[in-house]
């Protein structure tokens, strides 16, 4: 890095060049170690409608087979490195980050979101990792664990978004929920131990179910088992076998550009250390 930039912004070109080098890092790990992932969201959408990132995009996101997630979490926690300058984050590393997901960071960056309640001790432009988990069926057990885990997602959005010093009723609700059930952390394994009740590779269905959003993507364990490479800027990613599922569940008309006042970027105000 040019230490003349330290202290200044990245551009959104640095931003989406420092992510496709974490995940060229990641890639290598995982097929080094024998771990399933593909890509996800808006990372998925662009490998298919760009061969890269959506160009307003500075996010990545990948999902990862629990069984192969859990694993990956303890070789990172036993000293494993994805790369020199990349750096996991997860509840059990650090009790300020309030996520279920594995994050993996850059240590020459430096990230501070404004809508995050509690910040993490450091963190830098990331790729996020979602654990993929069976679906309960809908028998009386499945349903009960699906309200189970509804409950404790709210209470761990409100862990995380609710910003402390606004005054509008949604952040004082969520304030209030944070000071009621304050033990942010064994929510977070008990959400993790709820998830893992229903088995990834004898399920039916499968999906990230961890994440804020209410909409489940359905998928299968063969969009692992038998994921593709495809082209993503100047290398190749793994995709799952039925991505085109995938993107009309989660967007509909996929290869439709939004609209202009549609075209989301996170406002992470990242910064070169």
């Amino acid at each position: 890095m040019d230490k003349g930039k330290s202290g200044e912004l990245l551009t959104m070109k640095e931003q989406q060049d420092g992510m496709l080098e974490i995940m060229k890092a990641i890639h290598a790990f995982c097929v080094r170690k024998n771990i399933r992932y593909v890509l996800l969201y808006g990372s998925l959408l662009g490998a298919v409608r760009h061969n890269g990132f959506i160009p307003w995009d500075n996010d990545m996101d990948i999902g990862i087979p629990r069984p192969d997630y859990d694993r990956l979490l303890e070789l990172l926690k036993g000293g494993e490195k994805i790369g020199e300058h990349y750096y996991p984050l997860h509840y059990t590393t650090d009790r300020n980050y309030h996520y279920q997901i594995i994050r993996i960071c850059d240590d020459r960056t430096a990230v501070r979101p404004d809508y995050i309640r509690d910040q993490p001790e450091r963190m830098g432009l990331w790729v996020d990792i979602f654990p993929i988990d069976g679906l309960p069926e809908k028998t009386i057990r499945g349903c009960f664990r699906r309200a189970r885990l509804f409950i404790n997602k709210k209470l761990q959005i409100a862990d995380i978004y609710t910003v402390r010093g606004r005054k509008d009723f949604l952040n004082r609700l969520g304030n209030f929920c944070c000071a009621l059930f304050p033990h942010v952390y064994r929510r977070n394994i008990l959400i993790d131990e709820i998830l893992r009740k229903t088995p990834f590779d004898t399920s039916k269905s499968v999906s990230d179910v961890s994440d804020r959003d209410e909409i489940i993507i359905r998928q299968k364990p063969e969009d692992y088992n038998e994921a593709t490479l495809h082209q993503f800027e100047d290398t190749e990613f793994y995709i799952p076998k039925n991505w085109d599922s995938y993107l009309k569940q989660a967007y509909g008309d996929y290869m439709q550009l939004p609209p202009e006042d549609k075209r989301m970027t996170h406002p992470t105000g990242c910064k070169w250390i």
